[in-house]
């Protein structure tokens, strides 16, 4: 149901509970939606702009990835300045190349990622957990939905499905959608996921943004043209950046499992492994105990290993 808010026009039930929750005056607000219409997005960066910020830190303390000029994945960490009384590591002098041996030259791609990998590493205690997921009901769902959503221009891959999954997790525990500061946990309010995409000289991570706003098929429609275009090198500036977690699907290789690095400032990373028919014990009973009621099924099961910045989990 719609009300009508005065001199606002009409107001969707989730803007009013949202202005409500948040003291919100709707005649401050500027519409975006169709008509001027109010949207939860233009509620939500209304807040977000009225809070109290605390005051900016000086440029020396913040994380490499927060100073001024470094919002770019690609921008090489030499052009981010050092903190008072910081240096950087003297470059180790390589070992000499023998007649028989080719030095290949890293592409600039994989130099950077190299960089912000380690960068990652050194910033976050990284710590790794691995879950078995049973995805019969998705493999069931994906064959039934395949042909419509190909008759609409679309390739459904399984993607989309972490992705959903993801958010509603994302949800669940708010403290993974969010970036760890000196001063407390910045939770972010918008679900921006990034979507780790194999190109010829290493990687990108082009992002979904407001993925919980998207319908299976939106996700999957944007799914097919972030990855089409990332490994067309056509992915605009703003489509590799703000993400608030990121999904890497490195069992399209056939790996069963990983363990991701974090991408930066992201607190966390999934990590979908291959999926394969294994054979599984299934309980109607106690899940330890032996039970009359077990047996054994074939199901398509896939590894999902989560990898979490220790200092927020």
């Amino acid at each position: 149901l719609e009300t009508t808010g005065g001199d606002i026009g009409r107001i969707s039930p989730v803007v009013s509970r949202i202005a409500r929750e948040h003291s919100v005056d709707l005649r401050q607000v500027t519409g975006t939606g169709r008509d001027g219409r109010i949207t939860k997005k233009d509620v939500l960066a209304y807040v977000d702009a009225r809070s109290a910020q605390p005051a900016a830190p000086a440029v020396e303390e913040l994380p490499a990835w927060e100073r001024p000029g470094t919002g770019d994945l690609f921008k090489p960490t030499d052009d981010i300045p050092l903190t008072t009384g910081e240096t950087r590591p003297a470059p180790v002098a390589p070992a000499p190349v023998g007649a028989e041996d080719q030095l290949v030259p890293h592409p600039r791609l994989r130099k950077l990622i190299a960089e912000h990998m380690v960068a990652s590493i050194r910033t976050s205690p990284h710590v790794t957990t691995v879950m078995e997921a049973d995805l019969t009901a998705v493999v069931a769902h994906r064959a039934a939905q395949r042909a419509e959503f190909a008759a609409k221009g679309v390739s459904l891959t399984f993607t989309p499905y972490f992705i959903q999954a993801v958010v509603a997790a994302l949800k669940a525990v708010p403290q993974v959608n969010a970036v760890y500061r000196d001063d407390g946990l910045l939770l972010k309010r918008r679900y921006h996921i990034g979507m780790a995409t194999a190109v010829p000289d290493g990687l990108v991570v082009p992002v979904i943004h407001d993925a919980d706003d998207l319908s299976l098929l939106g996700l999957a429609r944007k799914v097919n043209d972030l990855a089409g275009r990332a490994r067309s090198g056509k992915l605009a500036p703003d489509e590799i950046q703000g993400s608030t977690f990121t999904v890497t699907n490195h069992g399209t290789g056939g790996s069963l499992f990983a363990t991701p690095i974090i991408n930066q400032p992201n607190v966390g990373i999934l990590g979908v492994g291959a999926i394969q028919k294994r054979a599984i014990v299934i309980s109607r009973g106690h899940p330890v105990e032996p039970s009359g009621e077990d047996y054994i099924a074939v199901r398509p099961m896939a590894y999902l290993s989560f990898t979490f910045d220790h200092r927020v989990l």
